[in-house]
Formats: C-alpha cells, sequence, structure tokens
C-alpha cells in the first residue's frame, strides 16, 4: 500500500513539475514574442521619421525662404525645391513635393504618401503601420504659425499601429513625434 501510495505521490509531484517545465517555457516564448513585436516597430518608426526628415530638410533649394511653402495645413505639406527625389540630385526643374496620408484603406493601416509633381515616388511602400499624421509649423523664432511664407520647421505626429501579438487583444498604438527643419531657409539665414 505505501508503495502505491509513492506511486501516486510520484506522479503527482512530476506532472506538477512538468507543468512547471511547460508554462515556464511558454512564458520565455510569449517574452520573447513581445521583444521581437517591439523591436521591429521601433525600427519601422526609426525609417519613417529617418525618410521623412530627410525629405523635408532638403525644402525650399534654390528658393528664397519665403517662397519654399506652398501649401501648410494639419493633414498635408507641400513645398518646392529643386532637388529631384526621383534622379536623387539637383535638377535645373522646378519640384512640388507633397507629404500626407494615403487616402485608400489598407488592412495595414496608411501609408504615407510623397508624391512629386503630384506622381507618388515608388520606393515608400514601407512607410504603412500609420493611422494619423499631423503636422505642426514654426516659424525662424520657434513661434507656432500657419502663414506659409513663414514656416522654416514642421514638427511631424505620426501615430502607428499594429495588430496586438495576441489573438483578441487590443491594437498597440504608438505615437511618434519629431521635428524637421527646412535647412536652406535656416542657412540663408530668414
Amino acid at each position: 500500500m505505501n508503495f502505491i501510495l509513492d506511486l501516486i505521490g510520484a506522479a503527482i509531484i512530476g506532472s506538477m513539475l512538468i507543468m512547471m517545465m511547460i508554462t515556464f517555457q511558454l512564458q520565455m516564448q510569449e517574452a520573447s514574442e513581445r521583444a521581437l513585436y517591439t523591436m521591429d516597430m521601433v525600427d519601422h518608426m526609426d525609417q519613417t521619421a529617418t525618410k521623412l526628415n530627410s525629405v523635408i530638410a532638403l525644402a525650399g533649394i534654390g528658393y528664397s525662404p519665403g517662397q519654399t511653402v506652398i501649401t501648410a495645413t494639419t493633414s498635408v505639406l507641400v513645398f518646392r525645391t529643386y532637388w529631384d527625389f526621383q534622379a536623387d540630385q539637383i535638377g535645373s526643374n522646378e519640384n512640388t513635393l507633397s507629404i500626407k496620408l494615403s487616402s485608400v484603406p489598407s488592412p495595414y493601416g496608411s501609408a504615407v504618401v510623397i508624391s512629386q509633381n503630384g506622381v507618388p515616388l515608388t520606393n515608400l511602400g514601407y512607410l504603412f503601420w500609420i493611422n494619423d499624421l499631423k503636422f505642426r509649423y514654426y516659424s525662424k523664432s520657434d513661434v507656432l504659425t500657419t502663414t506659409a511664407s513663414d514656416v522654416r520647421s514642421a514638427e511631424v505626429r505620426l501615430a502607428f499601429f499594429r495588430n496586438p501579438p495576441r489573438i483578441g487583444g487590443k491594437p498597440i498604438i504608438t505615437k511618434l513625434q519629431f521635428k524637421c527643419f527646412f535647412m536652406n531657409a535656416y542657412m540663408q539665414g530668414a
């Protein structure tokens, strides 16, 4: 009888140890998925901020500071430049660039659309998972402005979303805010 009780006790203790090991493995897997998920999202946000900053920084090449910005609304930025983003060099033609969110719905959110002379640039397809893009504009003295001729920098606010790593969870929303300077206007002393 003692032998049977020992076997039952050993089986219970053994199964508890196995359950603890399985639970530990599942927790480790979930933690690693969260870490990879976060790393992927931060990398995506960094790529987006870098690309937008590089586009906005070259606004106004060949123009006086007051002529750089055409449209400065909370949802769209349109500016002039002689920089040709398709050829990645300064050209002799005037170019108009616009930055806005795509109005085409997608399960991956909206894409940031950067257009040159009304034609969307084709190499920006990775700027997805965005559900909000807002601009605020500042003058040379860092005062909030809505006058296009006074704009010397733009504060960009983006909201990224991703579906949750777990089924049934809430979408994850991450907000990013950064400031881009119209470098040519600053270098011209305006």
